[in-house]
């Protein structure tokens, strides 16, 4: 099956970060093992569902509360798309900035170059601080335009992600020798 993701581990304590002191539920995913089931969700298509089958010891499966388990790990994902909402707030607030300041500067920029035209119409030099003016003003606007379209992409496609990973299915199994 596509969907399943298998991770076998001898403890539970493995899945979670050993240095975050918060309750089960409450509990942050080990970074490496959050990384291993991202890029094991990666290619699952968003309508699909996705099982995640963590394999124990035999021994240590009755101890986990397999409920809670999956509670906990939609719980960690449903932070990280929080989080991941509020950066594509921020980015996006920085583009509009940057983009209201560039057409601000693109303007100005713009007009003193025309302003030089007209008070110097045969002045090679004034062509040239006029084209450079252009030049910069191009350049003011690039970054920001590129943080509303291009750097917007991959987020958006992350909190998607982690938007799937908020409805897996979490599976306990023993391991087999």
């Amino acid at each position: 099956m596509g969907n399943q993701i298998e991770l076998r581990i001898n403890t539970i304590e493995q899945l979670f970060n050993n240095f975050d002191p918060a309750p089960f539920r409450e509990r942050e995913l080990d970074p490496q093992a959050e990384r291993y089931i991202l890029a094991n969700s990666e290619n699952i298509p968003a309508g699909e569902s996705i099982e995640l089958s963590v394999y124990l010891p035999a021994d240590k499966v009755s101890l986990v509360d397999a409920a809670q388990l999956e509670q906990t790990i939609r719980y960690h994902f449903e932070l990280k798309a929080e989080d991941k909402t509020a950066e594509l707030k921020k980015s996006l607030k920085l583009g509009r900035k940057g983009l209201l300041l560039g057409f601000l500067v693109f303007l100005v920029c713009t007009l003193i170059g025309l302003a030089l035209m007209n008070a110097f119409p045969d002045s090679r030099l004034i062509v040239t601080l006029e084209q450079s003016l252009v030049v910069f003003a191009w350049v003011l606007i690039w970054r920001p335009v590129e943080i509303l379209t291009y750097d917007r992409w991959p987020l958006v496609s992350e909190y998607k992600q982690l938007r799937h990973l908020t409805q897996v299915k979490v599976t306990l199994k023993a391991q087999t020798a």
